[in-house]
C-alpha cells in the first residue's frame, strides 16, 4: 500500500512541479558555513540543554512545536535555563522525529536572487520500521509536511522536489557541488534512474556535480554525515576508525574515491582524518557528525579520550572558528549513526552578504603585484559600502594589517585589489572584507582576522614557470555519452602520459594509449565504454586521470544507454 501511495504521490507531483514548483534558473544550494539566522530544533526536545542555551547565545532558535500546551513546556524550560527568549521563535508544526536535518528546509537561492526552501519527500528510512515500502511502521507524514509550515512562516517559496534528498546524507559547497554515498541513488531507484535523479537535482538544488561514494556501513543508514563533512568548499573532514573495525576498509575506500575527485576550483581536495575511537564495541565516535553555525562549530563527544584529539584536529582546520564540545545526555545519547548535525539544522540569511574567493594553490612570483579576486553579493540588494570593501594583508610575523580597496571588474559582482610585490620566500597573510547598507559586515573567512589565508612568494616568474610545468586534462566530449567520447589533454614539458578510467568505487577500469614521449602538444584518445577485458561497463559515473611523470589531472564523465 505504501510503494502505491508513495508512486501516486510522486505522480501528482511531477504533474505540478512542472507548472509552478520548479524554481528559477539557475539555482544555488546554501553551504553549510554560509550566513546563518539560526538553528531548527524541535520539540520535545532530543539535543541537551547547554547545546540549546549556546545556540540561544548569538543566534536565534527556531523550535517547532504541535501545539500551545509544547509551545508553554518549552517556554517555561528556556526561562529556567535564563535564556535569551528574544532569540527564541517557535513555529507550530507537528513532527514525528526528531531529526530535523533528514527532513527540514534545504535552503536555496533560484536564478531570480530569491530565497527558497527545496521540499523533498520524506518517507523515513529503508532499514527502519515505518520506512521506505513498510505499510506497518510509523509514517513519517509530520515529519514530511513541516517544510510547507516553514514556507508560511517565512513567506517564501516552496520547491517541492519529487525524489528522496535525505538531508544528512547531501552535503554541498555552494558551488554546484555536492557528495551523498550510493544510498542516495539506492533509496530513489523505486522513483528515478541515477540519471534521472541527479537531472531533478541540478534542476531544484543546482547540484551540477554530484558525487556519489561507497556506503560506509556494513548495515545502518548510510549518511554521509557519519563518516564525512564538508569543512569548506576545498577541505573534506573524514573519519578514520581504528584497524581492527570491521568498516575500516570502507572507509578507506571512500578516502581514495574523494582523492580521485577536484574541487570547485579544478583542485584536489586536502582531505582532514578525524580518528573516531569505539564508546562501545563496534560503535565509533560520530565526531563527523557535528553542525558549523556562523563562527562556531559544535561537535558531540562520547566520553572518552579521543574526544580531545577531535577538538584539537577541529582547531587546527578551522583557525578562528570556536569548537565547543557538548556530550549526550542520557535520554538521547548521540549515537555512531544520530549525533548533533543530525537534530539540528541552520535556517540561512536569506539576505547574506557572501564573499567567495578562489585561494593561491601555488607560489607566487617575487616582486610582481599579487591580484586578490573575489565576488561579493548582497543578497539584501541594499547596495555594498564601496569604502568598505578591502582586502587586508601582512607579511608573516606582522601584527598590523595594511588594507587595499577593492575595485569593481567586468563580471557580475566581481571585485579585485592587488597586494604590492613581495621578497623572495615572504609569506603573506591576507582575508577580505566587505559591508552594505543593510548592516551587514562579512570576511572571508568568516572567522578573520583570527582565521585569514596565506600564500608564499616563491621566486621570479620565469624561475615559477621552470619548475612548475603545464598539463591541462579537458573535460570529454560528449559528456554525457554513448558509445564513445573523446579525451582531450595538453602536455608540456613531459617525459610520458597516460590516460587511465576508474569506476566511482575508485577501481581501475581501463587504461587508453600511452604516450611514451610527451612532448608539447595536444593529444586526444576515444574511450568506448569498455573495460580492459573489453566488456561495456555499466551505465553510471566514471572518473578519467591524466598521469604524467610529474603530475596527475582528474575530470568525471557520465555513461548513459
Amino acid at each position: 500500500m505504501r510503494f502505491y501511495k508513495i508512486q501516486f504521490f510522486i505522480f501528482f507531483l511531477l504533474i505540478i512541479s512542472h507548472i509552478w514548483c520548479q524554481p528559477a534558473q539557475p539555482v544555488r544550494m546554501c553551504a553549510e558555513w554560509e550566513p546563518v539566522w539560526g538553528t531548527l530544533i524541535r520539540w520535545p526536545l532530543s539535543i541537551p540543554m547547554p547545546l540549546v542555551v549556546e545556540f540561544a547565545e548569538d543566534d536565534t532558535i527556531y523550535v517547532l512545536v504541535e501545539n500551545s500546551i509544547q509551545h508553554s513546556s518549552a517556554l517555561a524550560m528556556f526561562v529556567s535555563w535564563n535564556i535569551n527568549l528574544t532569540h527564541c521563535q517557535f513555529i507550530y508544526a507537528p513532527t514525528n522525529s526528531c531529526w530535523t536535518r533528514d527532513w527540514g528546509p534545504q535552503c536555496i537561492f533560484d536564478g531570480d536572487g530569491n530565497w527558497g526552501i527545496v521540499d523533498p519527500i520524506f518517507e523515513g528510512y529503508p532499514w527502519v520500521p515505518g520506512g521506505l515500502l513498510d505499510p506497518t511502521g510509523r509514517d513519517h507524514e509530520d515529519d514530511d509536511a513541516v517544510n510547507a509550515a516553514l514556507a508560511e512562516y517565512f513567506e517564501c517559496p516552496l520547491h517541492q522536489l519529487p525524489a528522496f534528498l535525505t538531508g544528512g546524507n547531501i552535503m554541498t559547497d555552494g558551488h554546484g557541488t555536492a557528495f551523498s554515498t550510493q544510498q542516495m541513488l539506492n533509496e530513489n531507484s523505486i522513483l528515478w534512474n541515477p540519471e534521472d535523479f541527479i537531472y531533478q537535482v541540478e534542476l531544484y538544488n543546482g547540484i551540477e556535480n554530484y558525487n556519489f561514494v561507497s556506503n560506509t556501513e556494513d548495515y545502518g543508514i548510510q549518511h554521509i554525515d557519519c563518516a564525512a563533512k564538508l569543512l569548506d568548499e576545498e577541505t573534506i573532514l573524514i573519519k578514520q576508525l581504528p584497524l581492527w573495525h570491521p568498516e575500516y576498509d570502507r572507509i578507506e575506500t571512500v578516502v581514495e574515491e574523494v582523492d580521485l575527485l577536484t574541487n570547485c576550483y579544478d583542485r584536489p581536495y586536502k582531505i582532514v582524518r578525524v580518528f573516531c575511537d569505539s564508546y562501545n564495541g563496534n560503535s565509533v565516535a560520530g565526531y563527523t557528525n557535528s553542525l558549523i553555525l556562523n563562527k562556531k562549530v559544535f561537535v558531540p563527544l562520547f566520553g572518552i579520550d579521543a574526544d580531545d584529539n577531535a577538538i584539537q584536529t577541529y582547531q587546527d582546520v578551522m583557525p578562528g572558528y570556536e569548537v565547543i564540545g557538548f556530550y549526550n545526555n542520557t535520554s538521547h545519547p548521540w549515537y555512531y549513526y544520530d549525533a548533533l548535525h543530525c537534530r539540528t539544522m541552520g535556517i540561512f540569511d536569506r539576505y547574506m552578504l557572501r564573499i567567495t574567493h578562489c585561494r593561491f594553490d601555488a607560489g607566487v612570483p617575487a616582486f610582481e603585484e599579487i591580484e586578490i579576486i573575489t565576488t561579493i553579493d548582497d543578497r539584501s540588494e541594499t547596495g555594498l559600502i564601496e569604502d568598505n570593501l578591502n582586502v587586508y594583508w601582512r607579511t608573516e610575523g606582522q601584527t598590523l594589517w595594511n588594507n587595499i580597496q577593492l575595485t569593481e571588474m567586468t563580471g557580475i559582482d566581481s571585485f579585485a585589489a592587488c597586494i604590492p610585490g613581495q621578497l623572495e620566500d615572504t609569506i603573506i597573510e591576507y582575508y577580505i572584507s566587505a559591508s552594505d547598507y543593510s548592516g551587514r559586515t562579512e570576511t572571508l573567512p568568516r572567522t578573520a582576522p583570527n582565521g585569514f589565508y596565506y600564500l608564499t612568494v616563491e621566486g621570479t616568474n620565469s624561475e615559477i614557470l621552470q619548475t612548475k610545468p603545464k598539463n591541462l586534462l579537458y573535460q570529454n566530449y560528449p559528456n554525457p555519452f554513448n558509445p564513445e567520447t573523446t579525451i582531450s589533454f595538453t602536455t608540456e614539458h613531459i617525459e610520458s602520459a597516460e590516460i587511465v578510467i576508474y569506476n566511482i568505487k575508485g577501481q581501475k577500469i581501463k587504461s587508453l594509449h600511452s604516450f611514451p614521449n610527451g612532448g608539447l602538444g595536444t593529444r586526444s584518445v576515444i574511450w568506448d565504454g569498455k573495460d580492459d577485458d573489453n566488456q561495456l561497463v555499466s551505465s553510471g559515473i566514471y572518473f578519467y586521470k591524466l598521469k604524467t611523470n610529474n603530475i596527475s589531472e582528474v575530470k568525471k564523465c557520465i555513461l548513459m544507454k
